[in-house]
This record gives structure tokens, sequence and C-alpha cells, in this order.
């Protein structure tokens, strides 16, 4: 990782961590000479180390089947992105698992989603 990629890293990080962003948007046009600042590819679209910076965050933050455990009271806190959500549940004693609901993550709604579930 060069310097570069670690600042973009540093930045994205910081940015994403505070409450009041609500989502980034990263411009990094290719042009057959060079980029004028910074790159997110080669021009044969080979990830640069900035690239994968940005790949790497996007993989990280991805909420995508998401397995988790309940606590000692039945109970599971997640953080996730605005979207939809299939949730699904499996205990330990049986083979098979079965989807209980939806949920629906948004800004009207993100601090106030619980879905109980009886087992």
């Amino acid at each position: 990782m060069n310097v570069q990629s670690k600042h973009l890293e540093d930045i994205l990080r910081e940015a994403y961590s505070h409450p009041a962003v609500q989502g980034i948007v990263m411009w990094g046009a290719w042009h057959p000479e060079g980029c004028w600042r910074m790159c997110l590819t080669d021009n044969n679209f080979k990830n640069l180390p900035t690239g994968d910076v940005v790949d790497k965050l996007i993989s990280e933050w991805r909420s995508d089947n998401v397995a988790a455990t309940t606590d000692a009271d039945g109970l599971h806190r997640a953080e996730l992105f605005h979207g939809e959500y299939k949730v699904t549940i499996s205990h330990p004693s049986s083979n098979s698992s079965s989807s209980v609901g939806s949920l629906t993550v948004d800004s009207a709604s993100e601090n106030n989603n619980v879905l109980r579930v009886m087992v």
C-alpha cells in the first residue's frame, strides 16, 4: 500500500464513521493519458493500490449474509446499511432454518427497527 492509498483509506474510514454522512460518492474517471490526480485503475482496468482500497472497504462494509449469535437474553444488535433485509433464523438443535420476516432500514426507521421472534 502506498502513501496515497493509505491516505485514501484513512479519509474514507473517517467519513464513513461520521454519523452525519449518508453516503460517499467517488469520481475516478479514466483517461487514456492518465488521471489528473488519482486513478483507481490502470489503462488495462486493473486495480491500482487506490482501487484495492475502495474494493476492500466496500467488501468490509457490505452487510450480505451476516451470521450472528444471540446473547444470553436472546438478543442480537446489528448495524446495517439502508435497504431491504430478509431475516432467517436457525437453532443449533435443528438442521433446518426458516425465514421469519423482512426488515427495511431507511432514514425514517434507522434507529427503530426491532424484529421480535419467538422460538
